[in-house]
């Protein structure tokens, strides 16, 4: 590959890469993200992908053009014995990414194996900056343990640390003081594309309010406030529900919601298309999440310009303007979402104000040019 420096000389074009080794969901997504909005930046930045050879979004991103190097990652089932090969590969694959001499290798989340092949790339002299999405693992979240001992190891090694939120930088440094020097906030939604700058469709009296929830079935997401919120709801007219995602929780979804007339269960992994299809066709994002840090499905949301309800929990009031671009429950409880709730049933017109609001709001945080400057190591 070329290269736009030369010995001794800064490169005119900062030179970044993006690494994520997970196999799907929302740190593919981001990476898919932040690559193009790298790419269609006014200020040029040479953009390179490190990514395990098994993520299924492989077709988006060979999609985007830029140059892709991947790595044959073990899984769980395999690591017995292929493990004792996984050094070399690592060291190998860092080597590959120090003859791109990137200003910059920005490791997009946590994913397996990013915690030893950090130390590879800063043996090399690579400077290394890691996005934090949460401080720590959610309550009820997946091998929470791993996600703890290896995102915290990330958070010490990095030279520059990224979160989403303040929320989180508060939390980080909280628990990781030495953190504070190297962390900037820079917004979620500031990588994602605008899809259209407003509800194409509104509530009448024929047509009933459209509610989503998306996403991962887990025990934060407050699924069982939801359902208590809406019980006293079930014979009030106006409204359907769509809850649509995977995770453990599958069963109790469809033990406590599959007799509701309004609801409509869509449980097990939805494909990109249909995730379109979904909030191309709902009115409101329902959030009544008890813990969070900000959500990628409220960016997703902002990006369609739906608004979006949610719990005062962690970045998400933060996340859509402190009710500018949605409506934020007064406390984290049933009664007071079910009060929100009824809210937009009594007043279907205010979803036109709020959705122009939440396109606004994505304006405004497009604009910023933190992941430029990131990966032309002059944020600070």
């Amino acid at each position: 590959m070329s290269n736009n420096r030369a010995p001794g000389v800064a490169s005119v074009r900062p030179r970044v890469v993006l690494h994520y080794w997970g196999r799907r969901g929302g740190g593919s997504l981001f990476t898919l993200l932040l690559a193009q909005h790298l790419k269609a930046s006014q200020d040029p930045v040479d953009v390179f992908l490190s990514l395990a050879d098994s993520n299924d979004d492989m077709v988006s991103f060979r999609a985007t053009g830029l140059p892709i190097l991947t790595l044959e990652r073990p899984h769980l089932s395999t690591l017995w014995h292929a493990g004792w090969r996984l050094p070399k590969r690592l060291r190998m694959h860092a080597n590959e990414l120090a003859m791109l001499r990137p200003d910059v290798v920005i490791i997009t989340m946590n994913s397996p194996f990013a915690w030893p092949f950090i130390y590879a790339l800063q043996r090399l002299g690579i400077r290394v900056a890691y996005v934090a999405h949460d401080a720590e693992p959610h309550p009820g979240d997946y091998a929470a343990l791993w996600q703890r001992v290896t995102q915290d190891l990330l958070l010490k090694s990095a030279d520059q640390i990224v979160v989403l939120s303040k929320s989180v930088a508060q939390r980080v440094t909280e628990r990781i003081p030495s953190t504070r020097s190297k962390i900037s906030v820079l917004s979620l939604e500031s990588v994602y594309p605008t899809k259209r700058t407003h509800l194409p469709f509104c509530a009448t009296a024929g047509d009933p309010i459209r509610f989503l929830f998306y996403g991962r079935l887990l025990p934060y997401k407050g699924l069982d406030l939801l359902g208590q919120a809406l019980a006293p709801l079930r014979t009030s007219p106006g409204w359907q529900l769509t809850i649509a995602g995977s995770g453990p929780l599958e069963a109790e979804i469809r033990h406590t919601f599959s007799e509701w007339p309004q609801v409509e269960l869509e449980l097990g992994w939805i494909s990109n298309e249909r995730t379109m299809t979904l909030y191309s066709t709902h009115h409101l994002l329902l959030c009544p999440y008890t813990e969070a840090s900000q959500s990628g499905v409220v960016a997703e949301a902002l990006s369609w310009a739906m608004p979006c309800l949610v719990m005062p929990s962690g970045a998400l009031p933060e996340q859509i303007g402190f009710g500018t671009a949605g409506v934020v429950a007064e406390t984290v409880d049933a009664a007071s979402f079910r009060r929100s709730v009824q809210i937009i049933l009594e007043e279907p017109g205010r979803l036109a104000e709020l959705s122009s609001a939440s396109a606004k709001l994505l304006i405004e945080r497009q604009s910023e040019t933190g992941w430029i400057d990131l990966s032309s190591n002059q944020l600070i």
